[in-house]
């Protein structure tokens, strides 16, 4: 494969219907040959990762995720971004199925968040015996924010708490009502996190994070740890990783 050879950005959904006009593909490093990043998209939209990085060089500007800096770095060596398109013609819902199995299937991705329902990903037996026969905990009174994490997105981010508290594509002014921070992963309250004063601020132009810290045994909310959170948010259509007490 000639890595040295630039496509021209065209619509890979020419020929489709809107219907089935979304792709899920991956991006590879020419390098390693490892992939780094798996989207889902429509029309240019593979494309959009390197332009943007292009443009935010242009204009000196920062580059804040790991996947804009991976790329910058395979730009700099006079190589460009392999792009395998995964499968083609599909429907919304069929890209995010696709685009989840491939995101559990590469560990070590840059992608910042997880695949679509992260419920139904790849899990060991152990753990989906944990899912299936762990009991719920019973509602707190405290408000607080679900957020859905996986074993990939821990190893990528180095800790539990790395891979909870960014980046989300969410109100700033919303979140920052909430002090408290559920971390679940496969449906499990692994961890309760007590959002510091004045912890949630803007990760990047359209993504929010916080600052904060495990919560003390002595908080009531430490109780929730080790239970499964409740049906309402594991059902069908409660698939966002990141979700607000009901």
């Amino acid at each position: 494969m000639n890595t040295q050879t630039t496509i021209q950005p065209f619509n890979i959904s020419q020929g489709l219907n809107n219907t089935n006009e979304y792709y899920v593909y991956r991006l590879v490093d020419p390098r390693t040959f490892q992939t780094f990043y798996v989207g889902k998209g429509k029309g240019t939209r593979v494309f959009d990762h390197v332009s943007e990085v292009k443009k935010l060089q242009s204009k000196d500007e920062d580059l804040i995720s790991l996947k804009a800096q991976q790329i910058a770095d395979i730009l700099a060596t006079g190589k460009q971004v392999i792009t395998i398109i995964h499968r083609r013609g599909l429907t919304e819902r069929q890209a995010f199925e696709v685009e989840a199995a491939l995101i559990d299937a590469y560990p070590g991705l840059t992608n910042i968040q997880s695949g679509h329902d992260t419920d139904r990903g790849a899990i060991t037996v152990e753990d989906l015996y944990d899912a299936i026969n762990l009991q719920e905990y019973d509602e707190p009174d405290e408000d607080y924010i679900i957020i859905k994490t996986t074993p990939n997105a821990i190893n990528a981010n180095g800790s539990l708490y790395e891979a909870t508290r960014k980046s989300w594509s969410n109100s700033l002014n919303h979140a920052k009502h909430y002090k408290y921070v559920l971390s679940v992963v496969y449906g499990i309250v692994r961890e309760v996190y007590k959002v510091s004063e004045g912890g949630w601020y803007q990760y990047s132009n359209d993504r929010i994070a916080f600052k904060g810290e495990p919560v003390s045994p002595v908080d009531k909310m430490a109780s929730l740890k080790g239970h499964k959170i409740p049906a309402k948010y594991r059902q069908k259509g409660a698939a966002n990783p990141f979700m607000y007490k009901k």
